[in-house]
């Protein structure tokens, strides 16, 4: 309290609003006291670091008391947490969500799913881009078939030779018309054309037997360790008629190291009428030997009544040592 001088002695200088409040006793000292503080508000700012240390300043922090510290601290954490957990929490829902779609996906049937017209379209489209490329892969067969990258030993231009005393006779047919009283026969074509390793076959250009089972032995000009043996006909696209009824179906493979020897049963196979023209099969590994004659046995045909025909037969494999 301020004290008030009156000739030397000290008096306390009392405030009439005061008196009138109660705030003196009747010995006329304060009953109540109080001390006013001052309260600043916390700004924070940024660190300001001195040469000699990287060490901030005192004055970094303008704070007149330390009891707003840990609440401050305490919200720094609480946002820390609150900011992980939403992390934590997202990432699981992502890690979570492949798994639930996939399975979903899975336990689905055709019957259960409800294609939006979207995914119809996709479909759709999906479809005709694999037709389309069904089909280039198969104009890609007619123009490079596998087999012709494949080493033919049954081949005519690398000496391969027809036994015709063991080959079937070829089918002879008559015209319905005559001269001078004599039946016109149409030349035929013999069973050389099968060693001559055509790719395209024209319809006709063929060997043709009578019935449906026949045989074309082949003497090649080296032993070969076969591995694959390949017979060709035209496709039913090819086909005037649009079908091949005279094209092989059963068939098997026999060969012969010496003439004289015994045939031994490299296999037995069946063509498809509706693949390729070029059908490679593969011998079973237990059958694989060293051969120089080898025979084409036709077993049955695709329904021709009177004739089978041959295109080409080949003969793959490594030469033997």
């Amino acid at each position: 309290m301020d004290l008030q001088k009156c000739g030397g002695k000290s008096m306390l200088r009392r405030s009439l609003r005061l008196q009138l409040n109660g705030y003196y006793n009747s010995d006329g000292v304060p009953t109540v006291s109080y001390r006013e503080t001052k309260v600043r508000r916390h700004r924070y700012r940024r660190p300001v670091y001195t040469k000699e240390s990287k060490v901030p300043a005192e004055d970094t922090f303008d704070s007149s008391s330390n009891e707003n510290q840990p609440r401050n601290t305490f919200t720094r954490f609480g946002w820390i947490i609150i900011v992980l957990s939403l992390i934590y929490g997202c990432a699981y829902l992502y890690s979570d969500l492949p798994s639930q779609s996939l399975e979903t996906f899975v336990s689905l049937t055709t019957t259960d799913m409800v294609l939006t017209p979207e995914c119809k379209n996709q479909e759709k489209l999906i479809v005709n881009q694999l037709a389309e490329l069904l089909r280039i892969k198969k104009e890609l067969e007619y123009l490079l078939p596998p087999a012709d990258l494949l080493t033919n030993y049954a081949l005519e231009s690398l000496g391969a030779m027809i036994l015709h005393h063991m080959t079937s006779k070829t089918y002879q047919k008559r015209e319905g018309c005559s001269l001078f009283g004599l039946g016109i026969q149409r030349p035929t074509v013999g069973p050389k054309i099968v060693i001559q390793g055509k790719s395209h076959f024209v319809p006709g250009q063929c060997w043709a037997f009578a019935g449906s089972q026949g045989r074309l032995a082949i003497a090649i000009s080296y032993k070969v360790s076969i591995s694959h043996v390949t017979l060709g006909h035209i496709s039913k696209m090819s086909s005037p008629t649009g079908t091949i009824s005279s094209a092989p179906k059963e068939f098997s493979v026999y060969g012969r190291t010496h003439l004289e020897d015994e045939e031994s049963l490299l296999g037995t196979f069946l063509y498809d009428e509706d693949g390729d023209r070029l059908q490679t099969f593969k011998l079973p590994d237990h059958k694989v030997g060293s051969f120089s004659f080898i025979t084409l046995q036709v077993n049955s045909n695709w329904g021709h009544p009177d004739y089978t025909c041959l295109y080409g037969f080949r003969v793959h494999g490594k030469l033997a040592h």
